[in-house]
């Protein structure tokens, strides 16, 4: 997740968010190298932490292990986490379509190499809107259950022609 926000955010990631990460992630590792965590604790991440006045309202101790363990500030939300693997995923194939737009798609023969393209720019359309029946079908699409895979639970198809009971649309 940090990779991604640093990506995401250009190299230019929000300090604060950067040392909550860090916060977190000794915390959860204490228990497991606790000398490890502690060092680190306290060469990199205390001293910020004493010496910010940002982070000076939050109580922090100076031993990693008396520090109260990471409490989410939301609750898991299996929709949000759904829709964030959805977008890593497109990213993925939209950076994989890209690098394949370089080499013009086509694997290299043996002993060949394939020229790069100078390719550097790579536009996504987003629709600002859906026509009337896609809607329609993303409505009663969106009341399915979906398993781990995220494949539908129940007979999508049969709720798709229920809702649109004319065979044109």
């Amino acid at each position: 997740m940090k990779e991604d926000y640093l990506i995401a955010k250009g190299g230019k990631a929000n300090p604060f968010v950067l040392m909550r990460y860090l916060e977190v992630q000794l915390m959860m590792m204490n228990p497991i190298v606790p000398h490890f965590a502690q060092y680190c604790w306290d060469e990199y991440v205390y001293p910020i932490f004493k010496a910010s006045k940002n982070y000076s309202d939050k109580a922090h101790e100076t031993k990693l292990f008396k520090n109260q363990w990471p409490l989410p500030s939301t609750p898991f939300n299996k929709s949000i986490a759904d829709r964030y693997n959805y977008m890593k995923k497109l990213k993925s194939s939209i950076r994989d379509g890209f690098d394949k737009a370089k080499t013009g798609g086509k694997k290299a023969k043996k002993g060949k190499v394939e020229e790069k393209k100078e390719i550097e720019k790579c536009y996504v359309f987003v629709a600002k809107e859906y026509p009337e029946f896609q809607k329609k079908c993303l409505v009663e699409l969106n009341k399915l259950d979906f398993d781990e895979e995220n494949k539908p639970i129940g007979d999508h198809v049969a709720i798709i022609r229920e809702a649109f009971p004319d065979k044109k649309q």
